[in-house]
């Protein structure tokens, strides 16, 4: 399937055109044309925020919508790669300073491991707990302790304060990194509305210079410009 990009330009002062740019002026507005543009504007927007203002033909608030995204794109990925190597770090970290096993990679162990320094610490408080919640059920109290305590692979240990100390701020450093990503997600997701909204209420058809306008006859688009 062939695809067409072309770009032209549109004088509303000139009274005589060649006869191929005549052609091509007819060809993007046509109104089937323009009809099929109106309704892919938002859609667009959605996709790509900034797409449906340069359908409509709005350059400057394209390009910045398209920056906008861009930048939470690149923020969402970036601050999402730092996040999954503190998380690769701090495991790492656990498996040879507290000899903890590695195919343990749940959140509960790990949250585990940056609470207490060994895991009979942490046996010891979820006994407590056990206890607490079944006082005068002994089986309860046995069955609370097995489902929860971490025993053979899964015991740790610290080889220092600061070591779990170290281990600690990596986790802290990596959920500040999760939580900025998925702020800039957020990002993405209100720039998207934002262009929506723009497109719908606030760029009408055919306002701006330069716009971006599809061609059903052969699959393609069109820049236009008009000056």
């Amino acid at each position: 399937m062939s695809f067409m990009i072309a770009l032209i330009f549109v004088s509303a002062d000139t009274t005589q055109m060649p006869d191929d740019a005549q052609d091509m002026v007819v060809a993007i507005t046509e109104p089937s044309t323009s009809s099929r543009a109106e309704r892919l504007a938002p859609l667009a927007s959605l996709v790509l925020p900034g797409t449906g203002e340069l359908i409509r033909g709005y350059g400057l608030k394209g390009e910045l919508f398209l920056w906008g995204d861009g930048l939470a794109i690149a923020g969402a990925a970036g601050f999402g790669w730092d996040a999954a190597n503190k998380r690769n770090s701090s495991r790492s970290m656990a498996v040879i300073y507290a000899d903890a096993n590695p195919i343990n990679r749940s959140r509960t162990y790990l949250g585990a491991m940056e609470n207490y320094f060994s895991s009979d610490d942490y046996n010891v408080s979820v006994a407590r707990e056990a206890r607490s919640l079944y006082p005068d059920d002994l089986a309860a109290q046995q069955e609370y302790i097995a489902s929860n305590s971490f025993r053979g692979d899964d015991s740790w240990m610290w080889g220092s304060d600061s070591l779990w100390t170290e281990f600690l701020n990596q986790r802290i450093r990596m959920r500040k990194a999760q939580q900025t990503s998925t702020a800039f997600l957020g990002l993405m997701l209100l720039t998207r509305v934002a262009s929506v909204m723009d497109v719908a209420f606030f760029s009408p058809v055919g306002s701006g210079r330069l716009g971006i306008v599809p061609r059903f006859d052969i699959p393609g688009i069109q820049l236009t410009w008009r000056f």
